[in-house]
């Protein structure tokens, strides 16, 4: 389903406002109104997301592949401005106000509260991600591995090499 450009722009833009701790806090959204769309299927917001994470940059250049696959190139570029827009104002506006929000009893008490619900949102990103890329016992078996392999220390490169072998192994047998 091809979407118009300023379809992509305002979705973009809603999640881009609405992306209070980075635009991960918001990912189960997206996904939902992505897929609901048409625009991707799970397998394609998956790959998306890969994508996004194993290029340098924001962590959230996934959207450019979104918006690709919404309406082309200008929807790349739509979804792109809609994302980041609201959180480069929404800094330039910070940096001229820090001096005085960082005095302010109220700022300090936010910023206490707001971490429970960056981790609720961190934790439901994470689900949404299991979701639409862990499909089957082997993928959920990787991924439960290279989490104790993780948290034991190991050297995070070695992981994702390994994974990719053993994904590679599994694909050809």
């Amino acid at each position: 389903m091809s979407a118009s450009l300023a379809e992509v722009f305002l979705t973009f833009l809603r999640f881009g406002v609405l992306s209070f701790g980075g635009g991960m806090a918001n990912l189960p959204e997206m996904a939902r109104v992505l897929l609901a769309n048409g625009w991707l299927s799970r397998r394609g917001f998956a790959d998306g997301f890969a994508l996004g994470q194993f290029v340098p940059g924001p962590n959230m250049l996934a959207v450019l592949f979104y918006g690709l696959s919404a309406a082309g190139v200008g929807g790349a570029l739509a979804a792109m401005l809609g994302m980041f827009l609201p959180g480069t104002l929404g800094a330039i506006a910070l940096v001229w106000a820090w001096r005085w929000m960082g005095q302010a009893q109220w700022s300090r008490a936010l910023r206490r509260a707001l971490v429970p619900i960056a981790m609720g949102l961190s934790f439901s990103a994470l689900l949404v991600l299991a979701q639409v890329s862990l499909s089957s016992l082997w993928g959920l078996g990787g991924a439960g591995l290279a989490a104790v392999l993780l948290y034991r220390g190991a050297n995070v490169l070695a992981v994702l090499i390994g994974a990719a072998l053993l994904g590679w192994l599994i694909g050809v047998l």
